[in-house]
């Protein structure tokens, strides 16, 4: 049994050797990219032409065809990545939810909103709006804003099955009509009001 043991300890210790090994010999880079010259280097940004050339010839290649060699990209030369907050970059949103209030209003009016208001863009609050105005709902007086509860007595409605499947962020909400907005509500057993909707 101690002869095994032994054994066990000295394979387990040569292997690890031999994996350290292995490891130090493909962590260390070639000596053609230790010893680049300043041109070199300069020629390896992205953009330039040096670097252009690699893009076209890795592009001519078979592997660059089948998209397995995947060139560099291209520095972007119309100035700094970020400006005013917002990604300066082609195809980025002009006005996300990562720009800083102080430059989108948008942003400094969702900064407002309490985090379990309902998060509508205005062509659902309008499609809300114009689908329940159309019913015969019968109207309530409430003070209930955003964030705090319904009363009990309030009668809560289903929204219509259409806005459940064309606004998936209504699709658990129920609603009360006021005389002057649609108050959006989180079903019971919370009965917070997380939107309300101007008439």
């Amino acid at each position: 049994m101690r002869h095994s043991m032994t054994s066990a300890i000295a394979l387990l210790i040569l292997a690890t050797l031999g994996v350290a090994a292995a490891e130090r010999q493909t962590a260390s880079p070639p000596a053609q990219e230790q010893q680049q010259s300043p041109a070199q280097k300069q020629d390896a940004l992205p953009g330039s032409p040096g670097h252009e050339r690699q893009v076209d010839d890795a592009l001519k290649s078979e592997s660059g065809r089948a998209g397995k060699a995947e060139p560099l990209p291209q520095a972007s030369s119309d100035g700094p990545v970020f400006v005013d907050g917002a990604l300066n970059v082609p195809d980025a949103p002009k006005d996300s939810e990562t720009v800083p209030a102080k430059f989108s209003a948008h942003n400094a009016a969702l900064d407002k909103l309490p985090i379990m208001a309902a998060r509508l863009t205005d062509e659902q609050r309008k499609k809300i709006a114009a689908t329940l105005s159309t019913g015969n709902t019968s109207v309530v007086a409430i003070d209930a804003t955003v964030s705090q509860k319904l009363p009990l007595d309030v009668e809560m409605l289903e929204l219509p099955d259409v806005l459940k499947r064309e606004i998936p962020a209504v699709s658990k909400l129920k609603y009360v009509r006021a005389s002057d907005r649609i108050v959006l509500v989180d079903p019971p057993p919370s009965r917070i009001v997380v939107g309300e909707i101007k008439n």
